[in-house]
């Protein structure tokens, strides 16, 4: 059997423990043991081992899952458009909500900065051409590289816990996208 295919079964159990630590983190009340996601997912403990051999790789394996599913498709907006500001706006607001919510996950990441870093960077090379496209019509000022879009995206979420939840929050986001032009700096949202 070619070593890089995945049996039917482990993929099963990879996503029964999945699925199960989200529950579980979603609790944040600190319960979020490998006994008790191996217990939910319906799995020996040396089962969910084999797979995630500490809570730091099922946290980050759950937040790249979290990440394709939610905030991934709007980075595949941004490499669609001429104007990145209001996919970009739009991809910082969804970020957060999706933090706000996996608070227990969050809580279960060593360094959330490097993940979502990582998960964000995975993007660079598709928003090369969206970057060099937005600045060829002026949307997006000259200096920019590709790698500062998940720089910037990461220091959003290092903050998220910072800014309250509701109207500050889309302020504040959208002082912060005006620096990537400030020439057409777009007026900021009432409190």
């Amino acid at each position: 059997m070619n070593a890089g295919v995945i049996r039917v079964d482990a993929a099963a159990s990879m996503s029964k423990i999945l699925g199960a630590a989200r529950r579980v983190f979603s609790l944040g009340d600190g319960s979020g043991t490998l006994n008790r996601i191996a217990k939910e997912a319906g799995v020996g403990i040396a089962t969910l081992y084999r797979h995630f051999p500490n809570r730091e790789a099922l946290a980050l394996a759950v937040y790249d899952e979290v990440f394709a599913a939610e905030v991934q498709p709007i980075f595949d907006e941004f490499e669609k458009t001429d104007a990145p500001r209001d996919v970009l706006l739009e991809l910082g607001e969804r970020l957060l909500a999706v933090l706000d919510r996996e608070r227990g996950l969050v809580r279960s990441l060593a360094n959330l900065a490097e993940a979502t870093r990582e998960l964000m960077s995975r993007n660079t090379d598709a928003n090369e051409q969206a970057v060099r496209r937005a600045q060829a019509v002026g949307t997006l000022r000259a200096d920019i590289t590709p790698e500062d879009i998940p720089n910037l995206m990461t220091m959003i979420a290092a903050g998220f816990g910072s800014i309250p939840v509701g109207p500050h929050r889309r302020r504040y986001l959208s002082l912060l996208l005006d620096s990537l032009n400030p020439a057409q700096a777009h007026r900021l949202p009432a409190i």
